[in-house]
């Protein structure tokens, strides 16, 4: 008999336990719906952080462009490339003067002397000696300002010797 009771007792319950939780998605449903596309506001909890980057630069953007080579005209070959793209493969003197061959990545090859301009950033090639040519451009610092910087290119990298 008391088997019986307890199987009526928790029969009981759990009709109940479905009859409120049926309840719940009946009042659920009868709520309006809130769609945040349709352009409704959707209510702020309190102490809840928005972001907004409307106003800011996009993350996943690029701090520094990179100028396409080829792409502008009227370009000189030799400015369309970064200096560190370009490779020294001789140099060859007169009586009183180095010059320097240059190959491109795009395999094409250029003789240059000093005041020739090479690379993106205006370089000028300030010396020419029995071993390396030295490129002075200016570039933009961390702080926006613009300074100069010497880039050294070795006829031999110092992995080939």
């Amino acid at each position: 008999m008391g088997r019986v009771l307890i199987s009526i007792f928790l029969a009981g319950a759990v009709f109940i336990a479905v009859g409120a939780f049926a309840e719940g998605i009946k009042a659920y449903a009868a709520q309006p719906a809130v769609s945040a596309a349709a352009g409704a506001e959707v209510p702020k909890k309190e102490g809840a952080y928005e972001y907004s980057g409307l106003d800011r630069r996009d993350p996943f953007a690029p701090l520094v462009s990179k100028r396409e080579a080829g792409k502008e005209k009227g370009i000189a070959p030799l400015e369309a490339y970064d200096v560190n793209e370009v490779k020294v493969i001789a140099i060859l003197w007169a009586k009183t003067k180095y010059y320097a061959v240059f190959s491109l990545p795009d395999g094409k090859s250029y003789t240059v002397n000093e005041g020739a301009k090479v690379g993106t950033r205006n370089g000028v090639i300030t010396k020419i000696t029995k071993d390396q040519v030295v490129i002075k451009e200016r570039v933009r610092d961390a702080r926006g300002s613009m300074s100069p910087r010497d880039t050294v290119l070795r006829l031999r990298g110092e992995d080939e010797e």
